[in-house]
C-alpha cells in the first residue's frame, strides 16, 4: 500500500530516491482515538492539544480512529467521537467524514497489509519469537518461549520482540532529553494471537502512512513511545526520529486516579454531562492559556 499523498514519494536533496519527510515541508499531527469507550475530558484536552498545535502554524490534522480491535468496536462509540467532534467545533484536514466513510475507506483493517509488511520484515531479520504465554502467566513469571522457539507460524501465538535494556534517546518539547531504558529480559508484543498487529506496530505504520511529523500524547505514553522508537530503529526506517514529541501531563478523575474509557468513566457522552464552554475554559486554564502567550506554548 502506497502512503498517504502527503507523505508522497520524491526526492531528497541529494537526489536519492527516497520517501519525502513532511517534517521538512509542512506539519500534520493526529487525533487518534480508539472506539472502545465513550470520549472523556483527557481524550479531549489531547485532542485540543494536537488541533491548537497544528492550527498555530498552518499545519493539517488528521482524525484517525484505531479500530484494529473489532471486539471491542462499538458503533455508538465511534458515533460519539464525531459527535463530539461537532459539538467542539473541531475540523480535520485527513481522515473520514463519519462512521460510514470510517468503515468503507479509512478503517485499519484497509490497512492490514502495511502492518504485515513490518511483522514480515521484523521475522526475515529472526527480531520476533512466538509466544504462547497468557496474561496471567507472564504477571507471575518470566516468558521462556524465546528458547523453545516456537514456530512462528502456529496459529494462536503473539510474536514478541525482545527487549535487553536497550536505551532509547528522544527529545520531548517540554521535558527535553529522555533517556528510557526498555526492560532487561522482557518482551513486548507486535503481533497479537488472533493474528492483528499489536498497537505499537500498528500505530508508528500508520503515522509513516499518513506522514504525521508532530506527536502530542500523555505522559503516561512515554513508554510506549520508547518501544515505537525501538521498533522504528529496528526496522531501519528512522522515521519517528524526525517527528516531534510533546507529553503532556495527564487529566486526573476526583479521586487522582487516571481516566479510562474502558474503565467506563461517566457511561455516557460526555456531551450529556459538561457544558461544551464549561470544558473549554478548563482545557485553556490546564494548557496555561491564561499564563503564557499561545505562540510560546505551542512552539516548534
Amino acid at each position: 500500500m502506497e502512503p498517504y499523498p502527503f507523505a508522497a514519494h520524491g526526492k531528497n536533496q541529494k537526489g536519492i530516491g527516497k520517501l519525502f519527510y513532511p517534517y521538512f515541508g509542512f506539519m500534520i499531527t493526529r487525533i487518534a482515538p480508539t472506539p472502545s469507550g465513550f470520549l472523556h475530558p483527557g481524550n479531549i484536552f489531547n485532542f485540543l492539544l494536537n488541533w491548537h498545535w497544528a492550527r498555530q502554524h498552518g499545519g493539517k490534522v488528521l482524525l484517525r480512529i484505531d479500530d484494529a480491535d473489532v471486539e471491542r468496536k462499538r458503533p455508538e462509540y465511534v458515533d460519539d467521537i464525531f459527535r463530539v467532534l461537532e459539538w467542539l467545533d473541531m475540523d480535520w484536514d485527513i481522515g473520514p467524514t463519519g462512521p460510514d466513510d470510517l468503515d468503507q475507506n479509512w478503517s485499519q483493517q484497509h490497512r492490514r497489509s502495511l502492518y504485515d509488511d513490518s511483522l514480515l520484515e521484523l521475522r526475515n531479520k529472526s527480531l520476533v519469537y512466538a509466544c504462547s504465554c497468557t496474561r496471567t502467566q507472564l504477571a507471575s513469571e518470566p516468558c521462556h518461549c524465546q528458547d523453545k522457539k516456537l514456530d512462528l507460524d502456529t496459529a494462536g501465538l503473539a510474536w514478541r520482540i525482545p527487549t535487553r535494556g536497550e536505551i532509547i534517546l528522544f527529545t520531548d518539547r517540554v521535558i527535553g532529553e529522555v533517556k528510557h531504558y526498555l526492560p532487561l529480559q522482557h518482551s513486548f508484543v507486535v503481533r497479537r494471537k488472533d493474528g492483528i498487529a499489536a498497537y505499537h506496530l500498528a500505530s508508528l505504520a500508520d503515522d509513516r502512512h499518513f506522514g504525521v511529523t508532530h506527536i502530542a500524547r500523555g505522559e503516561d505514553l512515554l513508554p510506549s513511545t520508547a518501544m515505537q522508537l525501538h521498533i522504528d530503529d529496528l526496522l531501519d526506517q528512522q522515521y519517528l526520529r524526525r517527528c516531534g514529541f510533546w507529553h503532556h501531563p495527564l487529566i486526573l478523575g476526583d479521586q487522582g486516579n487516571k481516566l479510562s474509557k474502558s474503565a467506563g468513566d461517566m457511561g455516557r457522552s460526555i456531551r450529556t454531562y459538561i457544558k461544551k464552554e464549561q470544558l473549554l475554559a478548563s482545557f485553556e486554564r490546564w494548557a496555561g492559556f491564561d499564563k503564557k502567550d499561545r505562540k510560546e506554548i505551542f512552539a516548534l
